[in-house]
């Protein structure tokens, strides 16, 4: 009886979790659970975030991604100063704010310098519940 029931938990666990998907994977209306126990880098207040836990957005989770958006569409731009991309992306997020509600903060994933021309400079709008809460559903409306 005992061995059933683990069986059953773990295969839970590997239907609703996709452990280690790279923030650049994500994709909108992907829900995941946002680990911040990444370390800082010693330089700013980034926080440094490259993998995250993706779930089903009918599962608890703490973050969902409602924006995704390219800095570096045509490839021929240069890599940012962190305040000017910040300053870029923080103003394309607002529209995303306007959508999901009071109940949520939006926070904005920037793309890493190694990322930038591979990936078009691409960076997130992700709704988070304002007091570390978590939330179930999907806020973006397909």
């Amino acid at each position: 009886m005992i061995a059933i029931v683990i069986v059953a938990v773990l295969a839970l666990v590997a239907f609703t979790r996709s452990h280690g998907t790279a923030l650049v994977d994500l994709e909108l209306g992907d829900c995941f659970e946002l680990s911040i126990d990444a370390a800082p880098d010693q330089r700013s207040t980034i926080q440094i975030v490259e993998r995250v836990d993706v779930v089903d957005c009918s599962v608890a989770h703490d973050a969902e991604v409602v924006l995704v958006g390219e800095l570096n569409a045509d490839g021929d731009r240069g890599y940012p100063t962190d305040a000017s991309m910040f300053e870029e992306i923080d103003r394309r997020c607002t529209e995303a704010a306007d959508v999901v509600g009071d109940r949520f903060g939006i926070l904005p994933f920037a793309p890493s310098e190694a990322s930038w021309d591979r990936r078009n400079g691409r960076f997130h709008c992700v709704a988070v519940p304002f007091g570390g809460s978590t939330t179930r559903g999907s806020l973006v409306v397909g």
